[in-house]
């Protein structure tokens, strides 16, 4: 097992200049990522990518991955591990759009955050160099007009715990919560805090077993097939079952399964066949729908519409 590396000025500013935690969408670079030296004995930690990127993505848990999956399922970007820097900085949606970019506000930084909240910030073990925070996922929700809500940062906590339904007042864990609140508050920005358990599990399961048929590419074949196939069965798509919707791609799209097999995936992923997620999806018989009104409730969720 590798060792972790020694913290120094030097160190930590080639790091950063290198394009850890920056970057937008395919050329984000995690400021965290999952090491040889770094594994967890308690967390099931996930590298792999989410559409509609193909970059590999760290989560250091599997409630992590989980609520990432979920958001990328609604269409959010998702940037993981995103460093809340001590100094002033610029908000996490500067330089996606030039034309955006002077009306975003500046961070003061989790220094003076920390210093006003009575937070104490904390430096690196052994080190005088104060730490960066990070937090688990930062989001793009690329359907909100106004560029300064269009970020989103969740915190993925086990909500379920004593530590956050009991507060210690001796624990950091929720001094992290508040220092993470002010950051986003001082932006104007939505944030929450989310756990995987306030889900259905067959939703993830579901979404994990379909996740490598998200992304098509558009000059792929099957587009072509996609194309030809919604057309000639939009209206009569919802009323057959999906098994008959897989042999129908086979006989009369003359697809092998495999292929038959993506593009149905592909088709409940992105809901072009309405069907609800959060209950188990019987392939035998016709798809049950609300799988489009839970993609939008969860849209309205994420970015706090209603609170």
């Amino acid at each position: 097992m590798g060792r972790s590396p020694k913290i120094t000025d030097d160190y930590l500013s080639h790091f950063i200049a290198s394009g850890h935690g920056s970057g937008f969408d395919e050329n984000y670079q995690s400021m965290l990522e999952i090491k040889r030296w770094n594994p967890s004995p308690v967390s099931v930690q996930v590298r792999k990518a989410l559409p509609p990127f193909q970059r590999s993505c760290h989560f250091f848990s599997q409630s992590e991955w989980f609520v990432a999956l979920l958001s990328a399922w609604t269409g959010a970007w998702v940037r993981e591990q995103y460093p809340l820097w001590p100094w002033s900085h610029h908000h996490p949606e500067f330089g996606r759009n030039f034309a955006d970019d002077a009306s975003l506000p500046r961070s003061v930084g989790m220094l003076a955050i920390c210093l006003e909240a009575g937070i104490r910030h904390g430096v690196f073990v052994g080190t005088g160099i104060p730490y960066i925070w990070t937090i688990d996922l930062c989001l793009t929700l690329p359907w909100i007009a106004t560029p300064q809500r269009r970020s989103v940062l969740l915190s993925i906590k086990p909500l379920q715990a004593d530590r956050y339904r009991h507060i210690d007042p001796l624990d950091r864990g929720p001094e992290k919560l508040e220092g993470e609140r002010r950051y986003a508050l001082q932006l104007g920005v939505h944030y929450t805090v989310g756990d995987a358990s306030l889900y259905p599990s067959v939703l993830f399961a579901q979404l994990e077993s379909m996740v490598d048929a998200a992304f098509l590419s558009p000059t792929h074949p099957l587009q072509a097939v996609l194309h030809d196939f919604l057309a000639a069965r939009c209206d009569r798509i919802c009323q057959e079952s999906l098994k008959e919707t897989l042999h129908r791609l086979q006989r009369d799209w003359a697809l092998p399964l495999s292929h038959a097999t993506f593009l149905l995936d592909h088709m409940l992923w992105h809901q072009m066949i309405d069907c609800d997620l959060s209950r188990p999806v019987r392939r035998s018989l016709p798809p049950v729908p609300g799988g489009r009104a839970l993609k939008a409730a969860l849209r309205n969720a994420f970015a706090g519409e209603g609170q």
